[in-house]
């Protein structure tokens, strides 16, 4: 019962957000799939596949594949590097990521800083050599966590995207809440809302997400 009133809390959250979006805001929905794998000395990978359906949830965005090695080096500190591929209509999205993350206990609850550096070359799917942008960012997220019951977790962060130019300004931020269910052993359900509003003239819109993943682990 106690899940069944944590789910409606949240998806009333989401409607509420969503009704009251402005018309140049767009609301999207996000449904991926990932496989996590630890190994030896610390080391964990793990492979994502996600799309995205944009414009009010009415056009296919495209696909993403994300795949991310993390090492940990002590108890509360890790280190990851992160490739993405995006294949969005005719274009074609790498993009590279390095970063760190720090850890602490308060409580029952976990709370994490990751700053991360990106990287991202834009090229075209028909000449990618000659064909290409590139744009580079920094996002540092802090992040929430804590257990609510054995199964049940919940989670919230939020994360600045700070363009790397000669402004070094925030482009727009990414803010999350969501809980992650334990269905079986070894698979987790991920659902989630995130709020992007752009803080830029070019980019002062807001996108609402709502996302579903389902997370295997092995």
């Amino acid at each position: 019962m106690r899940i069944k009133k944590l789910v409606f809390i949240f998806l009333t959250v989401i409607n509420f957000n969503v009704l009251h979006a402005q018309s140049n805001n767009d609301t999207q929905l996000w449904l991926g799939v990932s496989a996590k794998k630890k190994f030896n000395h610390g080391f964990l990978s793990k492979f994502q596949y996600r799309t995205r359906i944009i414009d009010d949830i009415t056009r296919l965005r495209g696909s993403f594949l994300y795949f991310t090695l993390e090492k940990k080096l002590s108890k509360s500190f890790n280190v990851e590097t992160n490739y993405r591929l995006a294949l969005i209509e005719n274009l074609v999205y790498h993009r590279y990521s390095l970063g760190f993350e720090i850890e602490e206990k308060v409580g029952k609850s976990k709370l994490s800083l990751r700053p991360l550096v990106q990287y991202q070359r834009l090229a075209n799917a028909i000449d990618i050599e000659t064909s290409q942008q590139a744009r580079s960012f920094f996002r540092p997220r802090l992040t929430w966590e804590t257990d609510l019951t054995k199964k049940v977790e919940i989670y919230a962060y939020v994360e600045p995207f700070y363009k790397i130019d000669n402004n070094f300004n925030i482009n727009w931020w990414q803010n999350s809440l969501g809980l992650k269910y334990e269905v079986y052993q070894k698979l987790k359900l991920n659902p989630f809302f995130i709020w992007q509003p752009g803080t830029t003239k070019k980019n002062s819109n807001n996108n609402y997400i709502i996302g579903v993943d389902l997370e295997f682990n092995f």
